[in-house]
């Protein structure tokens, strides 16, 4: 039991409770008392989170690192199909005679901007990836921290900056979509 270790109860305190809840419905050999004793601090009984966990392990739903799993390659997928779109649609803007050629790449490279501005966003977002694993960055997770330990876990300089760097295309591809539908559709 490590309702005595201070640090450990810290690392339990800072996260919600749906993430409790599924540590404890998801691993055997976690340190329930502590879990409980962060739960019954929030002002769950004993009880309640006893109910709580027999629905979560009972459920047909998926688990919230289910979904995320799901989301994260969907998004790759579409960012995939996406960029070819705005890629093609980029060509025909430059090599066009367009009467609004010039507003139209000036708002490109606004929305490339504000793109790699919303990449970033997502290289900061924090979800639970894994069964007891929280990332950091979406689609692509940049680093990681274990739900058990509190530990960070940050690959090497090398792969974070080429993760940030997808997540980067993957916010300029969304910024950029409209602006080229929006051309597509002049024409």
């Amino acid at each position: 039991m490590n309702i005595a270790d201070p640090k450990y109860l810290e690392h339990l305190r800072d996260l919600p409770s749906g993430y409790l809840l599924d540590l404890l419905a998801d691993n055997e050999e976690i340190d329930e008392e502590s879990i409980y004793w962060v739960l019954q601090e929030r002002g769950l009984s004993r009880e309640e989170i006893t109910q709580k966990l027999r629905r979560r392990r009972s459920s047909n739903w998926p688990r919230t690192y289910t979904i995320w799993t799901a989301a994260r390659w969907i998004t790759l997928f579409n960012a995939l199909i996406v960029s070819y779109f705005n890629m093609t649609g980029l060509y025909q803007i430059l090599y066009s005679d367009h009467a609004f050629r010039g507003p139209l790449l000036f708002l490109s490279v606004g929305s490339i901007l504000c793109g790699f501005f919303i990449g970033f966003k997502l290289t900061t977002h924090l979800y639970q990836g894994g069964k007891s694993l929280l990332y950091c960055g979406f689609p692509i997770p940049v680093g990681f921290v274990d739900l058990q330990t509190g530990e960070e876990i940050i690959p090497n300089k090398a792969p974070t900056i080429l993760r940030m760097a997808l997540n980067a295309l993957v916010g300029v591809n969304l910024t950029l979509f409209p602006l080229i539908f929006i051309y597509i559709m002049m024409d």
